[in-house]
């Protein structure tokens, strides 16, 4: 593996972009360290739009409440937004076991430049089929981390309509 350390004016193209001019970034010139690179901030990405989908679902939980008399249609958008995020969560998943696995090999200093970029045909090759697929994305829904708000938001949504009705 080999490092070079790049100043922002230095004149060298690189896949690692710079957030900031002022910011010194370790140009990688291993292929598993770009491959951690990037899968580290489609993680991070992923994170970002799961909560977009919570807080979308906030927002149409209080629409619903305030504008919409039936309670069963606000339900049923609520527990939509939660298995979309539970599968967006799947997605973001598949990435983490990738990411593992390069740092797995990078700790045992024996990754080959070959070893990079093997993130669909490593998840093809464990691939269950469409029932194993639904099951992934259930067990990923009813994870804390992703029922939170989905599961109080049905509960306030049932009890608002339950005593306005």
């Amino acid at each position: 593996m080999q490092k070079i350390r790049v100043n922002p004016n230095d004149n060298v193209e690189s896949n690692v972009k710079c957030r900031s001019k002022k910011t010194e970034r370790f140009v990688l010139k291993n292929d598993s360290h770009n491959e951690w690179v990037i899968l580290h901030g489609d993680i991070e990405k992923y994170e970002r739009f799961s909560l977009v989908i919570k807080l979308v679902s906030v927002l149409i939980s209080v629409f619903f409440m305030a504008f919409i008399a039936n309670g069963w249609i606000a339900v049923a958008v609520i527990l939509v937004l939660w298995l979309q995020d539970g599968i967006w969560k799947t997605f973001q998943k598949r990435l983490g076991t990738r990411i593992i696995f390069i740092e797995q090999k990078l700790k045992n200093e024996s990754v080959e430049d070959g070893m990079a970029f093997q993130l669909y045909s490593q998840w093809g090759d464990k691939r269950q089929g469409a029932v194993g697929l639904v099951k992934e994305y259930l067990l990923n829904s009813i994870k804390p981390t992703v029922a939170y708000p989905y599961a109080f938001l049905v509960l306030l949504v049932l009890i608002y309509y339950q005593s306005a009705g």
